[in-house]
């Protein structure tokens, strides 16, 4: 065996606290090791032309890279080996940066931890074997589940790449919140004319089917291979996918969980979404005083919602704008935690609102009160500390995102995780902030977690790129990790069956056994740690692998 060892300084990130010359000149004295070198940059051109150069120079058939975490430039390395004619699951990654060098400023005790994580990974990949990925058919189509416009982005995009479009909507109409916005910011358009628009191009395309009233009742299969049975009007409807964007958008925050604040109790106490539904049919006196509340639902550990909105402080300040442009003497006092205006431009646009003679007033509001002439708002100032009473025609919540309603049962469905706030959780939020832990499921727009119109149509357009260069080829290719199960100590118990998260473990009648489906497994390893007979491997992580890694990492120390 010639294993290669290259270390990566990372700039100052790991050479600042890790001796990387020592470790190259260590590991240069092991007999199995054919080259060790430390680099400034092993990402870099010149570090892989390093790398390269050493594999054909020495012959080498290991690859060990010490550096960041592997997430970060995995397939860049394994495109490197391959590149030189070295299969790529010989690779073997090593984080010394996140492990070693961030944990602490002492240079001795990181870099012994980093050659016992060298040498633990040496161990490892003297086990490993050439593995090749597995290449599956795709159908070239996609379900996109939620008619708002990050699904509606999406599908055009995908719709005009050529491929075959499944849009499901379980409203009557497209559009979700943002159909009833009149003039959404920072582009002032009609909301309605913006979906109308969208809706129109798809209609107008052979390979889009837009299918509304309809929900999802059963979702089955694999990547490239995806089958969802929607209930529709029209009854019971089946329809096969290669992948699916979930972008099922957001619900507006109840305020009456908030009691406190009246809302229901008197029609002058509204929401922010009732306003732009009222639109110019909401009458007010001449010179109408109007309370406008943040943050409602938002920011608030009380009723669970600690996280912000991000719209919440620019939809007030698009209501008082508005109240003043009709009613030029309106008395608007906006009362805030904290101004957060999102995205680019809301800050020219607080300070425009408060030249316009709109009053902010940091505050926490107590109650509302309903009385027969006017609201009497109450709370505290928490600029001054001083309490306020105040009295106002029309109080306008500017509430917060919370998870779609269906969220629970989409993720039950398709296998997606939720955040601690509910949300859909993303792969990795800087990493892969569009993918779900199953391949060829994306999620888009505010259903992963508060967004304005113009990052959820960004999303949209983003995830559909993504499930776009998955599906083109007709083909993909899957890792190889998968489990593995002998038939022969199987004893039927289901145990990994219940435990996968992937559906790929599938029980024999028959055998009275279980056997895995390829195509579907993720080789997170659960069925492997779930069965009580030890009749499931995962490929490329035997035991004999973990063990020696283990007992390399224990002898070093």
């Amino acid at each position: 065996m010639k294993t290669g060892i290259f270390i990566c300084h990372c700039g100052h990130n790991i050479k600042h606290t890790v001796d990387v010359k020592r470790l190259s000149a260590y590991f240069k004295s092991y007999t199995t090791v054919a080259v060790a070198e430390d680099y400034p940059f092993v990402c870099s051109e010149p570090g892989q032309d390093m790398i390269a150069e050493s594999i054909g120079k020495h012959g080498l058939d290991r690859v060990i890279i010490a550096s960041c975490t592997p997430s970060l430039h995995q397939e860049l390395f394994k495109d490197l080996l391959k590149k030189s004619n070295l299969n790529p699951f010989l690779l073997r990654r090593v984080g010394i940066r996140e492990h070693c060098s961030w944990v602490g400023d002492d240079v001795a005790a990181n870099t012994e931890k980093a050659r016992r994580l060298i040498l633990a990974g040496l161990s490892s990949a003297s086990h490993y074997v050439p593995l090749e990925e597995k290449r599956v058919d795709v159908v070239k189509s996609a379900l996109i589940i939620g008619g708002g416009v990050s699904g509606l982005s999406a599908a055009l995009f995908l719709s005009t790449m050529g491929m075959e479009v499944f849009l499901v909507e379980k409203e009557a109409e497209l559009g979700g919140h943002v159909r009833a916005l009149k003039d959404f910011w920072p582009s002032r358009k009609d909301g309605a004319a913006v979906v109308e628009a969208m809706k129109e191009e798809l209609a107008r395309r052979a390979n889009v089917e837009i299918i509304t009233s309809a929900t999802i009742r059963a979702f089955e299969g694999s990547f490239g291979n995806y089958a969802a049975t929607l209930d529709t009007p029209a009854g019971e409807r089946r329809i096969v996918a290669g992948g699916v964007i979930v972008a099922i958008g957001f619900s507006a925050f109840d305020p009456t969980l908030k009691p406190e604040l009246g809302y229901g109790r008197d029609e002058r106490i509204i929401t922010t979404l009732d306003f732009e539904k009222a639109g110019a049919s909401m009458t007010l006196p001449d010179a109408p005083r109007v309370a406008i509340l943040h943050c409602v639902g938002s920011r608030d550990e009380q009723i669970g919602k600690p996280y912000c909105s991000r719209v919440c402080c620019i939809n007030a300040l698009r209501v008082a704008d508005a109240i003043k442009e009709r009613y030029k003497d309106a008395y608007v006092e906006s009362f805030y935690m904290d101004v957060r205006a999102h995205p680019l431009g809301g800050e020219e646009f607080y300070e425009d609102t408060q030249e316009k003679g709109v009053l902010f007033t940091r505050a926490n509001v107590a109650e509302i009160i309903p009385g027969p002439g006017a609201l009497l708002v109450r709370g505290e100032d928490t600029l001054f500390a001083e309490p306020f009473e105040r009295q106002f025609d029309l109080a306008v919540l500017s509430v917060g995102m919370s998870p779609p309603e269906d969220n629970r049962h989409i993720s039950t469905l398709l296998k997606i995780s939720l955040d601690k706030d509910r949300f859909f959780l993303e792969a990795h939020v800087k990493l892969r902030p569009y993918d779900t832990a199953l391949k060829g499921i994306f999620i888009a727009g505010a259903c992963s977690g508060p967004k304005d119109i113009e990052d959820s149509i960004n999303q949209g357009r983003a995830s559909a790129v993504k499930l776009f260069g998955l599906l083109n080829l007709g083909y993909a290719f899957v890792d190889p990790f998968i489990s593995l199960v002998n038939e022969k100590r199987c004893s039927g118990c289901r145990l990994c069956e219940k435990a996968c998260v992937a559906s790929a473990i599938k029980y024999d009648e028959a055998k009275r056994v279980v056997h895995t489906e390829e195509a579907a497994c993720m080789g997170c390893g659960l069925c492997v740690s779930t069965c009580p007979s030890s009749a499931i491997t995962l490929k490329g992580h035997g035991d004999s692998i973990l063990n020696d890694e283990i007992s390399a990492l224990l002898e070093a120390m």
